[in-house]
């Protein structure tokens, strides 16, 4: 009688790749311009914390209402972006990775342009396949010395 075969164990989920990241990152700031909650919200774990100058937002019904109440800013404010640049993908697991990078903010408002800058760092988990936002914290830039 032969014995059994033994199955080899699953291999282990390949890292978080810095490049999936950035995509990922990338695809979160292009759908974030159309200023349309229900694109971000798959991108956004249910728990997900976002810790931002005027507050803490844990869970996305919270996260909705911060990102909502930004859109319905001034509407003497125009010509909106907002982009990130210089990220730096700092660490990367079979699961999760951190990244920081520089965001710019900038429009016009009553015919005179502004721009605001500041860091941020975001904490991204794949589960059932797919990266999520777990953590967000933005911080305005540092004054020059």
């Amino acid at each position: 009688m032969d014995a059994p075969l033994e199955r080899a164990p699953a291999a282990p989920p390949a890292p978080v790749s810095g490049d999936e990241v950035r995509a990922f990152l990338a695809r979160f700031e292009e759908l974030a311009a159309r200023e349309d909650f229900d694109l971000l919200e798959n991108l956004i774990d249910e728990r997900a914390h976002f810790r931002f100058n005027d507050g803490d937002f844990v869970g996305r019904p919270a996260i909705r209402a911060a990102f909502e109440r930004t859109w319905r800013r001034d509407r003497s404010v125009t010509r909106v972006s907002l982009r990130i640049t210089d990220v730096v993908v700092l660490t990367t697991d079979a699961r999760t990775a951190t990244a920081t990078y520089d965001w710019i903010w900038e429009g016009e408002q009553g015919g005179r342009g502004f721009r605001v800058t500041g860091r941020g760092t975001r904490v991204v988990e794949r589960r059932d396949g797919r990266l999520r936002i777990v953590h967000e914290h933005l911080s305005p830039a540092p004054r020059p010395a």
